[in-house]
């Protein structure tokens, strides 16, 4: 008489096994309205040159609901600042260190560092900044001028917004980046159009 197998039977998972327990991985931003309300006040970095990080902790120091956590004048230093102190917001002036260098920061500081949010503080609007922001930048960044920077109404509203993660472009620098029309999703090509503009221009 051939022998039967058995089969084992597998119990089937109760209703609360089958509810995956909710969790956030420390990776992602957690820049939420809520989490602001419950907490304490929002931690910003400023990055750039001496002037530009004293006078804009200054303006910001005076926001309840800000908290200047550090200041750094070089990319190495703000890297370590940022990852100190969990910073939600980093404050990047442009051209600290040479044209576009605020740039590969803050893209470097994306990658790394994806819960701190990037506000960009722009010195002269210039053709080459402009080229420069749209082959680097990302629709995620907000973006203002050293006017902006300078008023202490305008600045503290922006930040404000950044880290609550709502986005905001200056209309004239949206008007200069959207002329040159969406970016490409591969780095490669954006370089390529770029060195093309800027051989139209020489």
């Amino acid at each position: 008489m051939p022998r039967v197998r058995r089969i084992r039977r597998i119990k089937s998972p109760t209703s609360s096994s089958r509810r995956p327990e909710a969790f956030i991985p420390a990776s992602l931003p957690s820049r939420t309205r809520e989490q602001q309300v419950a907490g304490s006040a929002s931690r910003v970095v400023i990055v750039g040159s001496p002037i530009v990080t004293i006078e804009l902790s200054k303006l910001l120091q005076a926001e309840p609901d800000l908290q200047v956590v550090g200041k750094a004048n070089t990319p190495k230093d703000a890297m370590a600042v940022v990852n100190q102190f969990g910073a939600e917001l980093a404050v990047i002036e442009t051209d600290f260190g040479g044209t576009a260098q605020g740039l590969l920061l803050a893209r470097s500081m994306n990658e790394r560092s994806p819960g701190c949010g990037i506000m960009l503080v722009c010195g002269p609007f210039t053709e080459t900044l402009a080229r420069y922001l749209w082959v680097y930048g990302t629709e995620s960044w907000s973006v203002i001028t050293a006017a902006t920077a300078k008023n202490a109404r305008h600045i503290s509203e922006a930040v404000s917004s950044a880290v609550h993660g709502m986005t905001w472009v200056e209309p004239g620098v949206r008007r200069d980046l959207e002329k040159y029309g969406p970016r490409p999703r591969s780095m490669d090509e954006r370089r390529l159009m770029l060195l093309d503009a800027a051989s139209e221009a020489a």
